[in-house]
């Protein structure tokens, strides 16, 4: 929950690594894909390619992470008039990662709940505020973000550090005392051994200690993150929830933090990285929201020289503020204009339809399917929906920390068994180094 535990990808790209052409358009259905990271990225490096019309629908099993996933577009595509490019980037880092957010980031996300709200409830508002999203939910899950929204700008008490501690006695049992190097186990004998190696000491224990993934020595946080609140129940004029509910182990720098184009920023000496893995991350992001916004090649430039890699910072005691004061919200800008694209939120009850609809024969050309929605997974209507040389998109389970060898290749034998009921042809896939699984569906 709020953010996915594999890479970003160019959909784009990855279909036509197995087609070797593109159609005129594309449709996409991701079924569980958590974050928008997907999205984003496709959109980034849609200049490299055959311009194309992108339609991609999403599913969703939780309605947070629908609400998060909306709050994350609306702040990747603002525009550089109302928020420059730095400034956007941390902003979308702390809300994406990070239990305790500066007062600036924590203002901004009122602001942007408050635009979400109207967006939510009113259809013409989200076709100006964001030009390319449909809302096609129940109401019941309307009201529900509705609820979720509210309590993202309202003033409900928050402890989320107070939940992550207990979900952390609860998690580690007998082994609390000794949770430091718990954390150093995890690290360098799980996450660093399947591919993990750019995340560093500090970053990761300071995320599993407290929730803060993303640091920089020139900031301070101090106002929980609402947005990741889970399970609101309206009480009154107040709000009952269950606090925090989400990943705990692995963190959010799977998606941003592992990979680069920039080869300076995994390079490492003597097993010390010269950079974090929030580096990378920032890195990535700034070139994301160039690229989506000028839709040209991002040319990176450095701000300092620092290499905080190896670094041990200090970290006292957090002081949070959680009865803090609502703050006035601004309302924020239009986003910028994105051409030939939608993007349809769907209710996750419309995915058992699909295969009785004759208007979704043969519809996608890719199938996006998340490790956790395995239970979701019917081969009747993956058959039905794609189209054929179609692309089946499936994630590994790899960064889950916990799991073995044998988790992996027995879930890799479930998937492979409801898939091998099809036509298909496999791509080359190692079970302890790669993160999707990829097929392509043949009909003919």
């Amino acid at each position: 929950m709020f953010w996915g535990l594999t890479p970003a990808l160019d959909l784009t790209e990855e279909y036509l690594k197995q087609n070797g052409e593109c159609h005129d358009e594309i449709n996409i259905l991701l079924i569980g894909s958590t974050d928008c990271r997907h999205i984003l990225k496709t959109l980034a490096r849609r200049y490299r390619h055959k311009k194309v019309t992108l339609n991609f629908y999403i599913m969703e099993a939780c309605m947070e992470t629908v609400a998060k996933q909306l709050l994350l577009l609306y702040i990747s595509l603002q525009p550089k008039t109302s928020i420059g490019l730095e400034q956007k980037t941390k902003v979308f880092m702390e809300l994406y990662g990070n239990s305790i957010i500066r007062p600036f980031t924590a203002k901004y996300l009122t602001s942007a709940a408050s635009d979400l709200i109207e967006m939510i409830t009113n259809y013409e508002a989200l076709r100006r505020k964001i030009n390319f999203v449909n809302l096609d939910i129940k109401y019941k899950d309307r009201d529900y973000l509705e609820n979720l929204t509210k309590f993202w700008c309202g003033k409900d008490e928050f402890n989320i550090i107070d939940c992550w501690d207990r979900r952390l006695r609860k998690t580690l049992g007998v082994r609390y005392d000794s949770k430091l190097g718990a954390f150093d186990w995890d690290l360098h004998m799980r996450y660093h051994m399947i591919g993990g190696k750019q995340v560093c000491n500090q970053e990761y224990r300071s995320f599993r200690l407290n929730g803060i993934a993303f640091s920089w020595l020139e900031s301070e946080a101090s106002l929980p993150n609402r947005s990741m609140v889970c399970a609101i129940i309206p009480n009154g004029q107040n709000f009952v929830h269950y606090g925090y509910l989400g990943d705990i182990q692995t963190g959010p720098f799977v998606a941003y933090g592992l990979e680069c184009e920039d080869s300076d920023f995994l390079k490492s000496t003597n097993g010390h990285n010269a950079y974090r893995a929030t580096d990378v991350t920032e890195r990535n992001l700034k070139q994301i929201f160039f690229e989506i916004e000028h839709q040209q090649e991002y040319k990176h430039t450095k701000i300092n020289d620092m290499q905080l890699g190896s670094s041990i910072i200090k970290q006292d005691k957090l002081i949070i503020d959680i009865n803090n004061t609502r703050v006035k919200a601004k309302n924020l800008d239009s986003c910028i204009k994105i051409e030939n694209t939608q993007v349809n939120i769907l209710s996750i009850s419309q995915l058992k339809h699909m295969k009785y609809k004759d208007k979704l024969s043969n519809f996608f050309n890719i199938v996006y399917v998340a490790h956790n929605y395995e239970k979701y997974f019917d081969i009747n209507t993956i058959e039905h929906v794609v189209k054929n040389q179609g692309l089946l998109l499936i994630e590994n389970q790899l960064f889950l920390l916990n799991n073995r060898k044998k988790d992996l290749e027995s879930y890799v034998n479930n998937i492979e068994e409801k898939v091998n009921r099809l036509n298909v042809t496999k791509a080359k896939f190692d079970v302890e180094n790669d993160c999707y699984l990829r097929f392509t569906i043949n009909k003919n």
